[in-house]
């Protein structure tokens, strides 16, 4: 169990960067106003070729592979509700990375979510 809580926290911290540097990129390359491909294109190309939105879906998928590992050694109930604590950490790289204004009410619902996945997590156990 050691070994999945320890990929997990790796994974958990490459997630949280990883959607904080998406969401600075995607900030960058502009709001989505139109679903017409010829703009959802435009959006993309920007994208994909802004330096946030590259680091940030590669952290991700190092946190995907991290999640992968974690799955083949351990149930799917104990796995995912540990990594409700990737919103905590989140909120606090967005916190002190975008400065983004983190009230208490969105601390005290993202705890209130955190406690959730671990008690469903916990509901299966012995």
């Amino acid at each position: 169990m050691l070994k999945t809580i320890a990929i997990l926290l790796v994974g958990i911290s490459l997630e949280s960067f990883g959607n904080v540097m998406l969401s600075k990129g995607m900030k960058q390359v502009g709001e989505v106003t139109s679903f017409s491909l010829s703009s959802l294109f435009g959006v993309f190309l920007k994208g994909i070729t802004n330096i946030y939105v590259i680091a940030g879906v590669t952290l991700d998928a190092l946190f995907f592979a991290c999640l992968l590992i974690a799955l083949s050694w351990a149930e799917v109930t104990v796995v995912l509700p540990l990594t409700a604590f990737g919103y905590i950490t989140t909120a606090l790289v967005a916190k002190f990375v975008l400065n983004e204004d983190v009230t208490m009410l969105r601390w005290a619902g993202t705890f209130f979510i955190v406690v959730g996945c671990v008690l469903v997590g916990k509901s299966g156990t012995h």
